[in-house]
């Protein structure tokens, strides 16, 4: 699938100073670097071709770019330098590996295809071995090195260990299959909200006066628009040839592209004007919403054009009726940004979002499942962490999020945070509170261990485990 590009103003450009008609100024000012170009449609009530070519003028004149929206990198590869026995390649090639396999699939991590067969898998799992087992340098200073190694190792033979084997490789790619579904679907919804709140933050950015203001019909050409009402007397500023002038005349000139901008009217015909409000001092956010609304669905009916936001509404029904919630709701969610007044579209959005979150949640909670039974701690915190968002009384998904934090090494005080969340739902748990317990030792709080294990006996005076933990504080 092809990159998504994003249109982006350049800094520093003069957009006054350059030769650009009034829809390329119109379009310049939707342009914020979080909208695609269907959004700028929509924004402005063009087809998606108007809005490229603009852009592409826009781009050539240097004041806009295109972009690609970039995930964020991940921490700096480079340690402190150690007098150890190993050269400076295979300490790059350790520290990588070390940062990325939490990151990566088993298929990645073994550096094989998906298709891979038994043979090349071995193959590379002992190339690797031979390059990370801390055994393979017996006798030489590996420094922080070698834990780092130990803990590659230990990963890349959980991932040999998880498809060299047929039946265990056969879990995993549903799994892994699953996984990137889930991601997908996940990082579009969040990019969908982007670009919905930079929808209406844009809406609701544009003057009212060019909102209410009546509608300028051309009947000369581009620098002789004439209103077909009786101008009022212009004042001293406004005199033919001055800056204030021109800059009235590009106004018209813009106001006209966006309300009958797609009309193939002749341009010697003029058509009907409607009276509209007069510009009001102040207006609400709500109400600018409303007016503006408004306005583009008459702008779409004056010019032959359609309702964007019923064009989401239709891709949103045929979505939901082939069963893609999350196409569904992420349609809806860029309805609702274009036309929030409908009560009836927000109840449609927040019911299909609502289904879309009990699918989601259920395959979290398969996926938290398996990562726990394949050791896959850093992966399980993770998956465990969105039930718990998901699934905000469920005491039991904190607890488990905590565990897979302590198990892969991770934040103690958020194994912690979470570890009190699910006594604050359930504070009858023994096996909360000796988690916690054992997350306030490996913390060096031992009092706060100490407190928590006398909390467990009461629960349970003759636990083993609570014996062995006031045994380890000296107790």
């Amino acid at each position: 699938m092809a990159e998504e590009k994003i249109p982006r103003q350049v800094e520093d450009a003069d957009v006054r100073a350059l030769d650009i008609s009034a829809q390329e100024a119109f379009i310049h000012s939707c342009i914020d670097g979080v909208l695609n170009v269907e959004d700028i449609a929509d924004l402005t009530v063009l087809a998606p071709a108007q809005v490229i070519e603009s852009i592409e003028r826009l781009v050539s004149l240097k004041a806009v770019e295109w972009i690609v929206p970039k995930a964020s990198s991940g921490p700096p590869l480079n340690e402190l330098v150690e007098d150890v026995e190993i050269d400076g390649k295979l300490q790059e090639e350790i520290i990588k590996a070390f940062h990325r396999s939490d990151k990566l699939n088993h298929y990645e991590l073994l550096g094989v295809a998906v298709d891979a067969d038994r043979a090349e898998i071995r193959s590379a799992y002992f190339a690797l071995s031979k390059a990370f087992h801390p055994d393979a340098y017996y006798g030489k200073r590996l420094g922080s090195f070698k834990p780092k190694m130990e803990i590659v190792f230990r990963k890349v033979t959980d991932a040999y260990e998880a498809v060299g084997r047929p039946k265990k490789r056969e879990a995993y790619d549903r799994y892994l299959k699953q996984s990137l579904a889930v991601s997908a679907t996940e990082k579009q919804m969040d990019r969908v909200e982007e670009r919905a709140q930079a929808m209406s933050k844009a809406l609701t950015k544009a003057p009212v006066a060019e909102r209410q203001a009546q509608p300028v019909v051309a009947t000369a050409p581009a620098k002789e628009w004439r209103s077909t009402e009786a101008p009022s007397k212009p004042g001293p500023s406004m005199v033919p040839g001055t800056p204030e002038y021109e800059r009235m005349q590009r106004k018209r000139e813009l106001l006209q592209r966006k309300l009958g901008g797609r009309s193939q009217q002749p341009p010697g015909k003029s058509r009907p004007v409607r009276s509209m409000p007069a510009p009001t001092a102040k207006v609400g956010r709500k109400t600018a919403l409303r007016d503006l609304t408004r306005s583009l669905k008459q702008t779409a009916v004056l010019t032959g054009g359609v309702d964007r936001a019923e064009q989401h509404i239709d891709n949103a029904r045929v979505a939901e009726a082939d069963g893609d919630l999350a196409a569904a709701a992420n349609a809806l969610r860029m309805a609702i940004a274009l036309d929030s007044s409908r009560a009836d579209l927000q109840e449609h959005y927040q019911r299909v979002n609502s289904h879309l979150r009990v699918e989601l949640l259920d395959i979290h909670r398969e996926q938290a499942t398996y990562e726990e039974n394949n050791n896959l701690w850093a992966a399980a915190s993770i998956s465990w962490a969105k039930v718990v968002e998901a699934a905000p009384d469920d005491p039991v998904a904190p607890r488990r999020a905590a565990k897979a934090i302590m198990a892969a090494g991770g934040d103690l005080r958020k194994a912690r945070d979470f570890a009190l969340r699910s006594l604050e739902l359930a504070s009858d748990s023994l096996d909360t509170r000796l988690l916690l317990a054992r997350i306030y030792i490996g913390a060096g709080m031992d009092a706060s261990a100490t407190k928590e294990l006398d909390e467990a006996a009461k629960l349970d005076p003759g636990h083993e485990m609570v014996k062995n933990l006031k045994k380890q504080l000296g107790g």
